[in-house]
Protein backbone atom coordinates (compact mmCIF):
# COMPACT_ATOMS: atom_id res chain seq x y z
CA UNK A 1 0.00 0.00 0.00
CA UNK A 2 1.89 2.92 -1.30
CA UNK A 3 -0.34 5.98 -1.46
CA UNK A 4 -2.63 6.65 1.98
CA UNK A 5 -5.43 8.76 1.54
CA UNK A 6 -6.13 10.01 5.24
CA UNK A 7 -9.40 12.88 4.87
CA UNK A 8 -9.28 15.23 7.26
CA UNK A 9 -11.82 17.41 9.20
CA UNK A 10 -10.08 19.76 11.65
CA UNK A 11 -11.36 17.50 14.17
CA UNK A 12 -10.13 15.17 17.26
CA UNK A 13 -10.18 12.22 14.76
CA UNK A 14 -7.67 13.61 12.64
CA UNK A 15 -4.57 12.78 14.81
CA UNK A 16 -6.04 9.06 15.25
CA UNK A 17 -6.39 8.57 11.40
CA UNK A 18 -3.00 10.27 10.58
CA UNK A 19 -1.26 8.00 13.16
CA UNK A 20 -2.84 4.73 12.08
CA UNK A 21 -1.20 6.00 8.32
CA UNK A 22 2.32 6.01 10.02
CA UNK A 23 2.25 2.53 10.95
CA UNK A 24 0.66 1.23 7.31
CA UNK A 25 3.02 4.03 5.11
CA UNK A 26 6.14 2.72 7.29
CA UNK A 27 5.67 -0.58 6.89
CA UNK A 28 5.00 -0.21 3.48
CA UNK A 29 7.39 2.67 2.56
CA UNK A 30 4.06 4.75 1.75
CA UNK A 31 3.04 8.30 1.23
CA UNK A 32 0.44 10.10 2.88
CA UNK A 33 -2.05 12.40 1.27
CA UNK A 34 -3.94 14.09 4.44
CA UNK A 35 -6.32 15.83 2.31
CA UNK A 36 -8.68 18.66 4.34
CA UNK A 37 -12.14 18.27 3.38
CA UNK A 38 -14.23 21.78 3.64
CA UNK A 39 -17.62 22.44 2.97
CA UNK A 40 -18.14 25.55 0.76
CA UNK A 41 -20.00 27.70 2.61
CA UNK A 42 -22.58 28.55 0.26
CA UNK A 43 -23.33 24.99 0.34
CA UNK A 44 -24.68 25.64 3.94
CA UNK A 45 -27.39 28.14 2.68
CA UNK A 46 -31.38 26.59 3.07
CA UNK A 47 -33.52 26.65 0.61
CA UNK A 48 -34.46 30.23 1.58
CA UNK A 49 -38.24 31.12 1.23
CA UNK A 50 -40.08 33.84 2.11
CA UNK A 51 -38.62 34.36 6.05
CA UNK A 52 -35.51 34.49 5.05
CA UNK A 53 -34.01 37.95 4.00
CA UNK A 54 -30.21 38.92 2.22
CA UNK A 55 -29.22 39.78 5.25
CA UNK A 56 -30.15 36.77 6.92
CA UNK A 57 -28.47 34.55 4.56
CA UNK A 58 -25.33 36.59 4.50
CA UNK A 59 -25.08 36.19 8.24
CA UNK A 60 -25.31 32.31 7.03
CA UNK A 61 -22.12 32.86 5.25
CA UNK A 62 -20.17 34.32 7.38
CA UNK A 63 -20.67 32.11 10.48
CA UNK A 64 -20.05 28.57 7.77
CA UNK A 65 -16.65 30.79 6.62
CA UNK A 66 -15.96 31.60 10.26
CA UNK A 67 -16.50 27.73 10.71
CA UNK A 68 -14.47 26.76 7.98
CA UNK A 69 -11.59 28.70 8.87
CA UNK A 70 -11.33 27.07 12.92
CA UNK A 71 -11.36 23.88 10.95
CA UNK A 72 -8.51 24.22 8.81
CA UNK A 73 -6.47 25.81 11.75
CA UNK A 74 -7.40 23.15 13.43
CA UNK A 75 -6.24 20.83 10.79
CA UNK A 76 -3.30 22.52 9.73
CA UNK A 77 -1.95 22.84 13.58
CA UNK A 78 -2.85 18.96 14.26
CA UNK A 79 -0.89 17.88 10.87
CA UNK A 80 2.31 20.06 12.08
CA UNK A 81 2.46 18.87 15.13
CA UNK A 82 1.66 15.16 13.42
CA UNK A 83 4.87 15.51 10.86
CA UNK A 84 7.27 16.85 14.02
CA UNK A 85 6.86 13.70 15.55
CA UNK A 86 6.54 11.42 12.55
CA UNK A 87 9.20 13.23 10.60
CA UNK A 88 7.80 12.25 7.31
CA UNK A 89 9.89 12.67 3.83
CA UNK A 90 7.99 15.50 2.05
CA UNK A 91 9.03 13.85 -1.63
CA UNK A 92 8.01 10.29 -2.02
CA UNK A 93 10.62 7.66 -2.52
CA UNK A 94 10.86 4.10 -2.03
CA UNK A 95 11.13 2.86 1.35
CA UNK A 96 10.40 5.62 3.43
CA UNK A 97 7.39 7.87 4.74
CA UNK A 98 6.35 10.45 2.77
CA UNK A 99 3.65 12.90 3.45
CA UNK A 100 1.84 16.15 2.04
CA UNK A 101 -1.45 18.71 3.03
CA UNK A 102 -3.79 19.82 0.48
CA UNK A 103 -7.23 21.12 0.85
CA UNK A 104 -10.51 20.36 -0.71
CA UNK A 105 -13.47 23.12 -1.02
CA UNK A 106 -16.30 21.68 -2.40
CA UNK A 107 -19.36 19.24 -1.16
CA UNK A 108 -18.58 17.04 1.66
CA UNK A 109 -18.82 13.92 1.55
CA UNK A 110 -19.23 13.27 -2.19
CA UNK A 111 -16.03 15.14 -2.79
CA UNK A 112 -13.68 12.22 -1.26
CA UNK A 113 -14.65 9.34 -3.67
CA UNK A 114 -12.92 10.84 -6.84
CA UNK A 115 -9.32 11.13 -4.77
CA UNK A 116 -10.13 7.37 -2.70
CA UNK A 117 -10.48 6.16 -6.09
CA UNK A 118 -7.03 6.83 -7.15
CA UNK A 119 -5.47 5.96 -3.29
CA UNK A 120 -4.54 2.50 -2.30
CA UNK A 121 -7.03 2.87 0.61
CA UNK A 122 -8.77 5.25 2.93
CA UNK A 123 -7.53 5.93 6.67
CA UNK A 124 -10.26 7.65 8.72
CA UNK A 125 -10.74 7.66 12.48
CA UNK A 126 -14.11 5.35 13.55
CA UNK A 127 -17.60 7.98 14.07
CA UNK A 128 -17.87 8.81 17.46
CA UNK A 129 -21.45 10.61 18.58
CA UNK A 130 -20.20 13.52 18.97
CA UNK A 131 -18.67 13.59 14.85
CA UNK A 132 -22.66 14.43 13.41
CA UNK A 133 -22.72 13.39 9.96
CA UNK A 134 -19.65 14.36 8.40
CA UNK A 135 -16.79 11.70 9.12
CA UNK A 136 -20.03 8.83 8.44
CA UNK A 137 -20.70 10.28 5.50
CA UNK A 138 -17.34 10.37 4.42
CA UNK A 139 -16.24 6.97 5.28
CA UNK A 140 -19.59 5.59 3.71
CA UNK A 141 -18.89 7.22 0.68
CA UNK A 142 -15.64 6.23 0.36
CA UNK A 143 -16.98 2.32 0.97
CA UNK A 144 -19.26 2.67 -1.14
CA UNK A 145 -18.30 5.10 -4.28
CA UNK A 146 -14.43 4.89 -3.64
CA UNK A 147 -13.95 1.14 -4.74
CA UNK A 148 -10.45 0.92 -2.54
CA UNK A 149 -10.83 -0.36 1.01
CA UNK A 150 -11.41 1.95 3.99
CA UNK A 151 -9.77 1.57 6.87
CA UNK A 152 -10.83 2.55 11.05
CA UNK A 153 -8.80 2.96 13.45
CA UNK A 154 -9.28 1.33 16.31
CA UNK A 155 -10.74 2.45 20.09
CA UNK A 156 -7.45 1.73 21.54
CA UNK A 157 -5.27 3.35 19.36
CA UNK A 158 -2.65 1.25 18.16
CA UNK A 159 -1.26 2.48 15.07
CA UNK A 160 1.47 -1.09 14.56
CA UNK A 161 -1.04 -2.18 11.91
CA UNK A 162 -0.32 -4.92 9.75
CA UNK A 163 1.79 -7.68 11.63
CA UNK A 164 -1.00 -10.20 12.81
CA UNK A 165 -4.55 -10.29 10.41
CA UNK A 166 -7.33 -11.30 10.73
CA UNK A 167 -9.68 -12.28 7.88
CA UNK A 168 -13.46 -12.13 9.09
CA UNK A 169 -14.20 -15.17 6.42
CA UNK A 170 -18.39 -16.04 5.66
CA UNK A 171 -17.87 -16.70 1.80
CA UNK A 172 -19.14 -13.74 0.88
CA UNK A 173 -18.44 -11.69 -2.17
CA UNK A 174 -17.89 -8.50 -0.40
CA UNK A 175 -15.42 -10.82 1.81
CA UNK A 176 -13.83 -12.32 -0.74
CA UNK A 177 -13.12 -8.58 -2.56
CA UNK A 178 -11.77 -7.27 1.01
CA UNK A 179 -9.22 -10.14 0.78
CA UNK A 180 -8.42 -9.41 -2.59
CA UNK A 181 -7.78 -5.45 -1.55
CA UNK A 182 -5.68 -6.23 0.90
CA UNK A 183 -3.00 -8.97 -0.83
CA UNK A 184 -0.32 -6.64 0.13
CA UNK A 185 -0.88 -6.38 3.23
CA UNK A 186 -1.34 -9.85 3.81
CA UNK A 187 1.53 -10.53 1.48
CA UNK A 188 3.69 -8.44 4.19
CA UNK A 189 2.11 -9.71 7.44
CA UNK A 190 4.24 -12.07 10.11
CA UNK A 191 1.04 -13.96 9.90
CA UNK A 192 -2.90 -14.46 8.86
CA UNK A 193 -5.49 -15.97 10.45
CA UNK A 194 -8.75 -16.96 8.53
CA UNK A 195 -11.17 -16.79 11.28
CA UNK A 196 -14.67 -18.11 10.29
CA UNK A 197 -17.51 -17.43 12.90
CA UNK A 198 -20.25 -20.85 13.07
CA UNK A 199 -23.34 -18.81 14.51
CA UNK A 200 -25.23 -21.90 13.55
CA UNK A 201 -25.87 -20.86 9.73
CA UNK A 202 -22.19 -20.88 8.57
CA UNK A 203 -22.08 -22.85 5.18
CA UNK A 204 -18.05 -21.62 5.09
CA UNK A 205 -14.41 -23.63 6.18
CA UNK A 206 -11.60 -21.49 6.44
CA UNK A 207 -10.02 -24.65 4.46
CA UNK A 208 -10.12 -23.12 1.03
CA UNK A 209 -9.30 -19.80 1.69
CA UNK A 210 -5.80 -20.77 3.59
CA UNK A 211 -4.58 -22.89 0.62
CA UNK A 212 -5.10 -19.56 -1.92
CA UNK A 213 -3.07 -17.77 0.90
CA UNK A 214 -0.65 -20.27 0.57
CA UNK A 215 0.09 -20.54 -2.88
CA UNK A 216 0.44 -16.65 -2.21
CA UNK A 217 3.15 -17.46 -0.02
CA UNK A 218 1.62 -16.37 3.05
CA UNK A 219 1.98 -17.72 6.36
CA UNK A 220 -1.72 -18.39 7.31
CA UNK A 221 -4.02 -20.67 9.22
CA UNK A 222 -7.57 -21.08 9.99
CA UNK A 223 -9.97 -21.60 12.57
CA UNK A 224 -13.71 -22.26 13.11
CA UNK A 225 -15.04 -20.56 16.22
CA UNK A 226 -18.56 -21.17 17.97
CA UNK A 227 -20.73 -17.57 18.14
CA UNK A 228 -20.56 -16.15 21.85
CA UNK A 229 -23.91 -15.13 23.57
CA UNK A 230 -22.65 -11.54 23.02
CA UNK A 231 -22.74 -11.96 19.03
CA UNK A 232 -20.58 -12.61 15.92
CA UNK A 233 -18.81 -8.71 16.10
CA UNK A 234 -17.95 -9.31 19.70
CA UNK A 235 -16.86 -13.05 18.87
CA UNK A 236 -14.35 -11.34 16.31
CA UNK A 237 -13.39 -8.96 18.82
CA UNK A 238 -12.49 -11.63 21.45
CA UNK A 239 -10.42 -14.00 18.90
CA UNK A 240 -8.58 -10.48 18.06
CA UNK A 241 -7.65 -9.80 21.55
CA UNK A 242 -6.67 -13.27 22.65
CA UNK A 243 -4.62 -13.77 19.35
CA UNK A 244 -3.06 -9.93 19.43
CA UNK A 245 -4.38 -9.50 16.18
CA UNK A 246 -3.49 -5.50 14.90
CA UNK A 247 -5.95 -5.39 11.78
CA UNK A 248 -9.13 -6.94 10.95
CA UNK A 249 -10.00 -7.73 7.29
CA UNK A 250 -13.92 -7.62 6.89
CA UNK A 251 -16.35 -7.38 3.51
CA UNK A 252 -18.34 -4.72 4.60
CA UNK A 253 -22.39 -4.86 4.54
CA UNK A 254 -22.25 -8.54 3.54
CA UNK A 255 -25.77 -8.38 4.51
CA UNK A 256 -28.27 -5.72 3.01
CA UNK A 257 -28.15 -2.30 5.01
CA UNK A 258 -31.52 -2.15 5.56
CA UNK A 259 -31.19 -5.83 7.50
CA UNK A 260 -28.49 -4.37 9.27
CA UNK A 261 -29.59 -0.61 10.06
CA UNK A 262 -32.57 -3.20 11.95
CA UNK A 263 -30.98 -5.85 13.36
CA UNK A 264 -27.53 -4.65 13.61
CA UNK A 265 -24.74 -5.83 12.14
CA UNK A 266 -20.73 -6.27 12.26
CA UNK A 267 -20.13 -3.48 9.75
CA UNK A 268 -21.98 -1.35 12.18
CA UNK A 269 -20.37 -2.44 14.68
CA UNK A 270 -16.57 -2.29 13.35
CA UNK A 271 -18.17 1.68 12.33
CA UNK A 272 -18.56 2.80 15.83
CA UNK A 273 -16.92 -0.32 18.16
CA UNK A 274 -13.88 -2.02 17.12
CA UNK A 275 -10.99 -1.78 19.12
CA UNK A 276 -8.30 -2.77 16.71
CA UNK A 277 -7.98 -1.09 13.12
CA UNK A 278 -10.63 -2.68 10.60
CA UNK A 279 -10.14 -2.53 6.74
CA UNK A 280 -13.42 -2.80 5.30
CA UNK A 281 -14.07 -3.30 1.55
CA UNK A 282 -17.40 -4.12 -1.25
Amino acid sequence: MKRLLVPLLGDAGDRAALDLGTGIARRNGGHIEAVLFLRDPNDMIPLVGDGFNAGMVDSIVEAGQAQLEEREAAARATFAAWQEAAAPSLEPGPGRLSASFTSVTGPVPNGIARQARTADMTILARTEPEDGQERGGLIETAMFEGGRPVVLAGSTGGVEVGRRIMIAWNGSAEAARAVSMSMPMLQAADSVTVVVVDDGDAQEAPDELVRTLLLWGIAATGVTIAVSDEGISETLEAEARRTDTDLIVLGAYSHSRIREFVMGGVTDDALHDASVAVLLAR
